[in-house]
């Protein structure tokens, strides 16, 4: 065992200030000739006393040996010494010690012997050291010191368990936080990088049929979607800053910004339908979660569903707006992989604040995305 388990440093400084007060006030004691009756045994009071002054330095390495150790040395010293000097401390700290950490069973046990032997002993004696008052509050201090140990260990208890559910909390706050980036990158991003990617992969399968094609209306699409990209990444990026840094966070996303993305889809060759049904002041994070659904569900038709045209229906009702993607492809396993990021992020976003999801193949081939969110959004 390690000699800081042994002597930690609050056992140290009430170890010495312990053995301070008890040998120095039975040595004035016995200079000043204030004694009891004649004690047995002089030179066995004064072991005792030795025994119980030392082994309190290990009252947190051996708490129950300590305080059985310092309660037999405690009693065979009072008959034994005609000194009654402080000698009840070193029990009482150890008993206290005890209890405080957690021994509350072996305390209480140790405490009630310790009031038994005391009444009994004065009552034998006739109350020839102590009267019945003195007896019974000296019983009584003995019996209260478990209990303030309890209190200090419940509350040691206490602070602990807020130690481990804050650090707990703050676990699982990084790794949901780590969670909704990801999603964001792979929606707000991975949806430009696959409109980039489509257009591009058209271009170069034209420029091989024609060397003469003309490439700069697909360019403009091209650019204009990675400035898109940009913006949205910048936006993400500012959000991680420290507090109180220049960053252009910019609007987030929302269904008014429907629009522009169904015309990036139109420009990859796709004939997207918009309908929007109804209109109201939205939640931000239901508007922002609406929005993302409805892209993430374009850029799983541009990359799996082989696709001609697209449907997107928007109803806004008052107390529930519900979204809807529906397309005439081939309804490919990849896009409805239940264990891809597309679907599962989708999913979060919408139960994740209350609402419903789903997703499948059609009956009449295709696919369909729906979503729903109450407008209040549960806190």
């Amino acid at each position: 065992m390690k000699l800081s388990s042994l002597f930690r440093p609050m056992d140290l400084i009430v170890g010495s200030v312990n053995a301070v007060v008890v040998i120095s006030w039975s040595l004035v004691q016995w200079e000043l000739r204030m004694r009891d009756v004649q004690g047995l045994n002089e030179d066995l009071g004064w072991i005792m006393m030795a025994v119980s002054v030392v082994v309190l330095f290990f009252r947190s390495a051996f708490p129950l040996a300590v305080t059985l150790v310092i309660l037999a040395a405690t009693l065979v010293y009072y008959p034994a010494s005609s000194t009654d000097g402080p000698m009840l401390s070193g029990f009482v700290i150890s008993l206290y010690t005890l209890a405080a950490m957690g021994r509350l069973v072996a305390a209480s046990v140790i405490a009630a012997s310790t009031f038994v032997i005391i009444v009994v002993s004065e009552v034998i004696a006739n109350f020839a050291h102590m009267t019945q008052s003195e007896t019974l509050m000296l019983g009584g201090w003995i019996v209260a010191v478990p209990a303030i140990g309890a209190v200090v260990a419940h509350y040691r208890r206490y602070r602990a368990e807020t130690r481990v559910a804050l650090a707990e909390a703050q676990r699982r706050s990084v790794a949901e936080e780590r969670i909704r980036i990801a999603r964001e990158l792979h929606d707000a991003v991975g949806h430009h990088l696959s409109l980039i990617n489509v257009q591009t992969a058209a271009a170069l399968r034209k420029l091989r049929k024609d060397p003469a094609y003309e490439t700069e209306g697909v360019l403009k699409v091209v650019a204009e979607t990675s400035r898109q990209s940009l913006r949205e990444l910048r936006a993400m990026v500012g959000v991680l800053r420290e507090a109180g840094a220049d960053s252009p966070t910019g609007p987030g996303p929302s269904l008014d910004q429907l629009p522009s993305l169904v015309d990036a889809a139109r420009a990859s060759g796709l004939e997207v339908e918009l309908r929007v049904d109804g209109h109201a002041e939205l939640p931000v994070a239901v508007d922002a979660a609406a929005y993302r659904v409805v892209q993430e569900a374009l850029t799983n038709v541009l990359r799996h569903a082989r696709a001609s045209r697209v449907q997107v229906k928007v109803v806004i009702g008052t107390t529930t707006l519900a979204v809807a993607v529906t397309d005439d492809g081939a309804g490919d396993a990849k896009g409805a992989n239940p264990e891809g990021n597309g679907l599962t992020g989708m999913r979060e976003r919408a139960e994740g604040l209350g609402g419903t999801f789903n997703a499948g193949p059609r009956q009449d081939g295709g696919f369909t995305v729906e979503a729903a969110w109450p407008m209040e959004v549960p806190k």
